[in-house]
């Protein structure tokens, strides 16, 4: 039977919930969590502004949980907000346009990510708590990365490094912050100076089992762009033997990874198609796009032994969905599958295509908005 309760009685305990959040207190989080739930399930709500807090609050929960992917997450409708007269509230605004950049991210829509960041960003002054506008910026430098705009990524992760510092209980964020400016450093081919970060961090997370993991597989990252598979082999195999790494998110990610590196050595063939067919059953029941473009071109080469005609679909699809990190990295492994099988006029062909994709991007980023 439902009833009805003061707006700003459940307004007051989401507030507190978030608070939790921002802090990480992850007892009072989640048995706060389970309190609201009951008091909206079990309550008459017609307040538009706490249903629509709760809503964004929800979702700042699914972030932190890493688990949002795994749900349907329903966005509250801004119009709604501006229309009842609560566009106003700066903390709603601003979560508002900081979790929908999120969700923009984890669709790989990162350029829409950082227009919305950047909305979010103009609002962060009105945020007390800096452990919050540290994680924003981590989340804008961490985008910023994944376009490959490095000067800027470097910039936000940073001071998202200066406000961790400052807070307590903010270790495992500043790793995560580390092991982001140690990718960048792979990605530019300073494989020292990101081997260095990796092993200083590896030692510190010896007691965060999720960023543990994450720091075996950038390791593993590290030497696939070196080429030393057998030693990517071996970080990815213990990446995923690393606390629950392996059901996670990022855990399909290093399935497909192992399973790569495993068909690129030409080892295992069976075990590797194992691993490529979990991925690929995660990815889907995901619907992470990205991944289920890197298993079918894995498959398509390795399995099915190259079809140019399914290659060149494949790398369209990253394409239209804007995901040019992914197509470089992906049109590098196809380069490296031929060169290794010694077609130098297929291999020629896909770097060719490289560079003109490359040079498609460099002229319309050029052209004013």
């Amino acid at each position: 039977m439902s009833t009805d309760i003061a707006p700003e009685m459940l307004g007051a305990k989401i507030v507190e919930w978030y608070r939790c959040i921002v802090a990480r207190d992850m007892e009072q989080v989640v048995a706060l969590k389970n309190e609201v739930e009951r008091f909206v399930e079990t309550t008459e709500i017609h307040d538009e502004k706490v249903l629509s807090f709760y809503s964004l609050v929800m979702f700042r929960y699914q972030l932190l949980m890493e688990d949002f992917q795994k749900r349907k997450v329903a966005f509250p409708d801004l119009e709604i907000i501006r229309d009842k007269g609560f566009y106003n509230n700066k903390l709603l605004k601003f979560l508002y346009y900081f979790v929908h950049g999120q969700a923009e991210f984890y669709q790989g829509r990162y350029k829409s990510a950082i227009r919305l960041y950047h909305i979010a960003e103009g609002l962060v002054n009105h945020i007390q708590d800096e452990s919050e506008k540290a994680e924003f910026f981590y989340r804008l430098g961490k985008s910023y990365y994944r376009i490959d705009q490095y000067t800027f990524a470097v910039a936000y992760i940073e001071q998202a490094i200066d406000l961790f510092e400052q807070q307590q209980f903010c270790k495992e964020k500043i790793l995560n912050c580390k092991l982001l400016l140690a990718a960048i450093n792979t990605e530019l081919c300073l494989f020292d100076k990101a081997e260095f970060v990796y092993q200083s961090v590896l030692y510190e997370a010896k007691d965060f089992p999720i960023t543990h993991a994450l720091i075996l597989r950038s390791l593993g990252m590290n030497r696939t762009r070196q080429h030393k598979l057998e030693e990517a082999r071996q970080y990815f195999m213990q990446a995923l033997d690393t606390g629950n790494h392996r059901e996670s998110v990022a855990g399909m990610k290093t399935i497909w990874d192992l399973a790569n590196i495993l068909f690129r050595l030409q080892r295992d063939y069976k075990y590797a198609l194992s691993l490529l067919q979990e991925a690929k059953a995660k990815a889907e029941a995901l619907n992470n796009g990205e991944y289920i473009v890197r298993c079918s071109i894995t498959e398509t080469l390795f399995v099915k032994d190259g079809v140019d005609e399914t290659l060149l679909q494949l790398m369209k699809t990253l394409e239209e969905h804007e995901l040019y990190f992914e197509y470089d990295e992906m049109i590098e492994e196809i380069v490296m599958y031929y060169q290794e099988r010694g077609d130098l006029h297929k291999a020629i062909s896909f770097t060719i295509l490289k560079k003109l994709q490359t040079l498609k991007r460099s002229y319309f980023k050029s052209l004013p908005e």
